[in-house]
């Protein structure tokens, strides 16, 4: 299996497992069928791509990258990165379908088949960018959070296994806050030729600020839509602090996209 499947699909596991986690909280049909419930669920993809695991604690999903439980109650297998990231531009996937081609294994307690199947299913729209043009502003913002996140786990997946990132950063030490205006923010900490990324920043002192004007312009510039260069003119991105800081994270970018095509030429076959 080659080096951009694995490396793709760990970036878009760790998205799909974040938004399932952060629907969680305010889906009351995901609410509903976790209720009182306590599980451990181990989601992994074969042939070399990543493992990972949701904690169901009190009708709550939380996911935290990398966090390694020495047990669980819970299973999803997917068969291998390039399946797992075709499956993933689907609106909707059948796990029994599935199970029956031998492109995925599970096992777990009664039910967890269907609601498995129903809670994915729930997050595929936000994950794929499929909510249409009349959306809501509700999930509007769910969606550029979760675009944002997508960027930030990205960079941090090719920061850790690619050397021309890591040349690419060397020598930079500064935080940055990219914050859209009534809407979701990261922080993007650099650090003698490593990074970090965070969603909430507790503690964090940013040494430049980049701001969107609100989620429409987030939205667009998030999902390829809209013009940086036009928009930065227009006044709708503000940069505080050192530009110099800000304007390196146009070359990253491009190497993050470069991921991005990848990825998006994988799933389309």
């Amino acid at each position: 299996m080659g080096y951009y499947d694995i490396m793709a699909s760990r970036m878009m596991l760790n998205t799909l497992l974040y938004t399932i986690s952060e629907l969680s909280k305010i889906n009351e049909r995901i609410k509903s069928m976790n209720k009182d419930q306590k599980m451990i669920i181990k989601v992994e993809i074969g042939r070399g791509g990543p493992t990972e695991y949701l904690n169901i604690n009190n009708d709550i999903i939380t996911f935290e990258r990398d966090k390694v439980y020495p047990n669980y109650d819970a299973y999803i297998s997917f068969n291998n990165p390039l399946e797992f990231l075709k499956l993933l531009k689907n609106l909707k996937i059948n796990l029994e379908q599935l199970k029956a081609e031998g492109k995925i294994k599970l096992g777990g307690p009664p039910n967890f088949q269907k609601n498995c199947e129903e809670i994915i299913n729930i997050a595929l729209p936000y994950y794929n960018d499929e909510l249409g043009e009349d959306i809501s502003p509700e999930d509007e913002l769910l969606q550029v959070k979760f675009i944002l996140f997508a960027l930030m786990a990205g960079f941090q997946e090719i920061a850790e296994e690619d050397e021309n990132v890591r040349e690419e950063i060397k020598g930079i030490n500064v935080s940055i806050k990219v914050k859209i205006v009534d809407g979701p923010q990261c922080f993007l900490l650099f650090q003698n030729g490593t990074f970090r990324g965070c969603m909430d920043g507790e503690g964090v002192k940013p040494t430049v600020v980049i701001k969107l004007k609100d989620l429409e312009t987030a939205r667009a510039l998030l999902t390829g839509k809209g013009d940086a260069a036009k928009s930065f003119m227009r006044g709708d991105i503000l940069i505080e602090g050192e530009t110099k800081h800000a304007m390196k994270l146009v070359n990253i970018n491009e190497l993050l996209t470069d991921y991005l095509d990848y990825i998006k030429a994988k799933t389309k076959k």
